[in-house]
């Protein structure tokens, strides 16, 4: 028997079926993020308080309460956390309570969800020496006011899958994923050498069990290629931010910023080299600061803060807006 084809019919299903794949693959293109096409140059906005935040190493923006940051200061500076306003006024010290580690080097500070909560993601992830068998990071609730102390929800000892790392930048994803990029450098020889990124999904961090966590290597990132005008001092992570809406993500380092259009929750970290300037990275001129270790972005994506851990003279808190 001869089966016979509607073709007026089958016009139309192609015609439709052509017009959902260009919708999806247009409406995929458009959900992913563009850069910022140009950055304003950085204003004082404030100054941080010494006698508090001496050796600043770790900023972050409150996504909950407007205003608000959260700073630590770097090795040696206990097992404290600070508040400020937006200016660097009104600051607070908290002590998080339990046991911390003997060689306690506290370097970035993140906020995310944190089972049915928000909180603060504490990095003690220091090591200057390379020698660590483990690093820790801390977590608290965020909360609309605290006293002079606070009990952490959870202390998660994590482990490298390839040997000790220094790093000096962690974030979180709006998923909960937990990111750290290393900094991989001699800076006494002026060398820098590929930062890598490392993964601690929610999942395996929310696991009750407590037991070293392995954290898990997905790519690595060689700023030599996207900076190479600079000195080695541009080209190793001294902090890092992921945006509020997990698209995009910022690295510092001594002597610039450099923002990623890449989205860690889909997308695989390609080669450094095929990297595209204006579409996958834009290069950031700064006001340098001496020591600058600390970047956050604000809550709407469209700006960040930035400072610096030293301590000699006036250390200010400066704010980049994007123009474009």
């Amino acid at each position: 028997m001869m089966i016979e084809f509607n073709k007026p019919k089958i016009i139309l299903y192609c015609f439709v079926l052509s017009f959902a794949l260009i919708s999806f693959f247009f409406l995929a293109e458009m959900s992913v993020a563009e850069l910022c096409g140009k950055w304003g140059e950085g204003q004082k906005i404030g100054v941080l308080d010494h006698n508090l935040i001496n050796e600043a190493s770790g900023l972050q923006a409150s996504r909950n309460y407007t205003g608000r940051l959260y700073h630590i200061n770097d090795s040696g500076g206990g097992n404290f956390f600070y508040i400020s306003d937006i200016k660097g006024d009104k600051t607070q010290k908290i002590r998080v309570e339990g046991e911390s580690s003997k060689k306690l080097d506290f370097e970035d500070i993140s906020v995310g969800k944190c089972f049915d909560k928000t909180c603060l993601f504490i990095g003690d992830i220091g090591d200057n020496r390379v020698t660590k068998d483990y690093v820790e990071i801390v977590i608290v609730p965020e909360l609309e006011q605290y006293g002079t102390f606070v009990k952490p929800l959870k202390r998660i000892k994590v482990k490298y899958p390839d040997g000790p790392h220094n790093a000096e930048g962690m974030a979180v994803h709006p998923n909960g994923d937990i990111y750290i990029i290393t900094k991989e450098e001699n800076l006494k020889d002026l060398e820098a050498y590929p930062a890598k990124i490392y993964k601690l999904s929610a999942q395996k961090w929310q696991d009750e069990a407590n037991k070293l966590k392995m954290l898990d290597y997905i790519g690595e990132i060689d700023l030599r290629l996207l900076n190479p005008s600079g000195t080695a001092y541009g080209q190793v992570v001294s902090a890092f931010d992921i945006a509020p809406d997990g698209k995009s993500f910022i690295i510092l380092t001594y002597e610039n910023a450099i923002e990623f259009n890449i989205d860690f929750s889909k997308q695989h970290i390609k080669p450094t080299s095929q990297l595209k300037e204006g579409q996958d990275y834009n290069v950031i001129e700064l006001r340098s600061l001496p020591q600058q270790e600390s970047i956050t972005y604000l809550p709407s994506g469209q700006s960040f803060l930035y400072n610096t851990e030293f301590h000699w003279f006036e250390a200010p808190i400066i704010k980049v807006d994007c123009l474009d």
